[in-house]
């Protein structure tokens, strides 16, 4: 059980009559997003029979550059600390892919506040009662490539009171509970897109070669300042709702600026009308 945290530990050790006792969530959610008085869901037990950490199999792994059409969610789940990716030996580090998962620790359930129904541990997902399943190996997953050497779980949906819904097959979803992640030698976090998109600062429409349009204010009702085409680099200032603050500069080719290419800021829609994301970004930045 090498990759288990303290916290976990010790609620095992609690279970077999230790004077150990769980440690609080170190978890700390966005104040604004989630209530602050929620109640924290008490660890399940693990499986009796637990495998050794294995590394998922990245040919297994399905979804890492979503279609125009797909629904991604509202962010997704990933390692809380990202340090290891800005280290000068980032190419050696055991957590790049999806390898950080044989480091996690998450108890699934079928809904909120329901039957608790398997884990993600040590990189496999075990069925309560039924054998492990290798990620990526013995099961094909789906996951999306959200930084230059990370694939994280989309994440459809997050309650206030800290139940989340996450994806990790192309048909397969499960409920987890923020304060559940740090229960693995990695603690983990659900980054929201919008947070996402402004820490890449920069985004694209993700139905290619349509142009979308550019207005003054967060409102369908104003004009359209200009229509804004694929031959541009668009980066987001700010969220509202739907809608986002850009400053955007076209013509461009890629990163590159072109010559008598021009800068405006305006307001763009982010969301479509069903809530799905229209923008993505490229994950390996300028090439």
């Amino acid at each position: 059980m090498s990759c288990l945290s303290a916290p976990l530990l010790a609620y095992l050790l609690f279970q077999q009559g230790s004077l150990f006792k769980v440690e609080a969530s170190q978890v700390q959610p966005d104040p604004h997003r989630l209530a602050q008085n929620r109640t924290s869901p008490p660890v399940p037990p693990l499986p009796e029979v637990l495998p050794e950490e294995m590394p998922p199999d990245e040919a297994g792994i399905v979804g890492l550059s979503p279609e125009p059409l797909e629904d991604i969610g509202i962010g997704h789940l990933r390692p809380k600390d990202l340090s290891f990716l800005a280290e000068p030996d980032w190419t050696n580090s055991p957590y790049l892919g999806a390898n950080w998962l044989q480091l996690a620790a998450v108890p699934i359930y079928v809904e909120p506040e329901g039957a608790h129904w398997g884990w993600l541990v040590n990189g496999w997902l075990i069925p309560n009662g039924q054998e492990p399943i290798a990620i990526g190996r013995d099961a094909t997953f789906l996951m999306l490539h959200t930084y230059h050497a990370l694939f994280s779980f989309p994440v459809t949906e997050i309650r206030e009171d800290g139940w989340f819904q996450l994806q990790y097959t192309p048909a397969g979803t499960a409920w987890a509970h923020i304060d559940h992640l740090n229960l693995g030698s990695t603690e983990l976090t659900v980054e929201r897109w919008e947070d996402r998109f402004l820490a890449k600062g920069w985004i694209e429409f993700r139905r290619h070669g349509l142009s979308q349009p550019l207005r003054p204010e967060p409102t369908d009702d104003e004009a359209i300042l200009s229509l804004i085409g694929p031959d541009s680099f668009i980066e987001p200032i700010a969220f509202d709702g739907d809608w986002m603050q850009v400053r955007v500069t076209q013509p461009t080719n890629g990163c590159e600026f072109l010559p008598a290419s021009r800068t405006q800021e305006g307001w763009m829609r982010w969301r479509g009308l069903e809530s799905q994301s229209l923008i993505w970004y490229p994950p390996q930045g300028c090439e």
